[in-house]
């Protein structure tokens, strides 16, 4: 199911050699509830910044995908 959310905080970093990114964001329905997640870049749009409005797609709270809006 996929979620409205902001994102806070992007932090990059690589490991092996690939691109992924630590986020720190918040649902649009718990805007005080600031929450973490490490994902690959292969899951996740290009150039992801602070402020950006996104749908985080999460099975079992594991995100599978973020998606900009708009």
């Amino acid at each position: 199911m996929a979620r409205d959310a902001l994102i806070h905080r992007v932090n990059p970093y690589l490991l092996h050699g690939e691109q992924y990114y630590e986020i720190f964001y918040s649902y649009a329905n718990e805007p005080d509830s600031i929450r973490q997640s490490r994902i690959a870049h292969t899951n996740i749009y290009s150039d992801p910044q602070a402020g950006d409005q996104v749908l985080i797609e999460a099975v079992l709270n594991v995100i599978m995908e973020i998606k900009k809006k708009g």
